[in-house]
């Protein structure tokens, strides 16, 4: 972990990236975060705004004005975005020759990929719910990807709607994502979710023994019951038991209150 040391103007109107959900208060940060998220802030964070920002609260008239003419005359957002992180001085030359390398292949990546690259990253920083939104947006596009991308993006939201607890959208997408790749990994997963989510079988008439071989239905089934035993063990657990153990019950009440804020903290950070 470093530090980035920024210079004494701090704006008193911060610019909000939204899809980061995040303030940016100086021009360092502002480079900081485009150089780090390149994935992401090519998407909406040119603008007017950017430059009344950059402009009025960062008192950086000059490179506001080169912004805003470069806007005008048609130069790409990926562009201009480069040109930010050449007028700042965090970076030295071998730095921002490897963002304009990155920024250079998003260029010319095809828009359901670079969609799909934004959705994973989402996804992996736990952020579920725009990774939906970026999952289903591909859906949506006329396209020509292959079975395969397809397929991989039917898994990946699969995996979104289960961490949001929604079986049967999960369920459906991995069956979709199978159905696309036949890969046998994901029927291991689908019976993952079958027994977390209906371990009765009530909602779904599918045979999971029919769609998985004998052999494969086995390990699954070790596999899952490891996966359990693992949970039992997890300090997430051993804290609630723990909870429940003590005997004062205004403390008791208390740890419960706060165990749950917890809970719901984590949840708005999937949001």
């Amino acid at each position: 972990m470093g530090l980035i040391l920024c210079e004494p103007i701090k704006a008193k109107n911060p610019f909000h990236i939204d899809v980061l959900s995040l303030d940016i208060y100086s021009y360092e940060e502002l480079c900081y975060i485009i150089f780090e998220n390149p994935i992401l802030v090519t998407e909406g964070i040119v603008s007017d705004t950017l430059f009344d920002f950059i402009r009025n609260d960062l008192n950086l008239e000059n490179l506001a004005d080169n912004l805003s003419k470069k806007k005008s005359n048609g130069v790409d957002d990926e562009d201009i975005l480069v040109y930010i992180i050449d007028s700042c001085d965090l970076y030295n030359n071998a730095e921002s020759i490897t963002f304009r390398n990155t920024v250079g292949k998003l260029k010319k990546m095809a828009v359901w990929e670079v969609g799909k690259q934004r959705a994973d990253y989402m996804f992996y920083i736990g952020k579920y719910d725009p990774a939906k939104k970026y999952y289903l947006e591909i859906l949506g596009m006329e396209k020509k990807a292959d079975n395969s991308f397809i397929g991989s993006v039917y898994h990946n939201i699969g995996v979104v709607y289960a961490n949001l607890f929604l079986y049967e959208e999960a369920y459906e997408a991995l069956k979709k994502s199978y159905e696309l790749t036949n890969n046998e990994h994901i029927l291991t997963e689908l019976y993952f979710l079958k027994r977390i989510f209906d371990p009765s079988d009530k909602m779904k008439k599918d045979d999971m023994s029919g769609m998985l071989k004998p052999e494969m239905l086995s390990e699954a089934g070790k596999a899952f019951d490891i996966a359990v035993d693992g949970i039992s063990e997890s300090e997430r657990v051993k804290n609630i038991e723990s909870i429940f153990m003590v005997e004062d019950t205004d403390k008791k009440k208390k740890l419960i209150g706060e165990y749950i804020t917890g809970l719901k903290t984590d949840y708005r950070n999937m949001m």
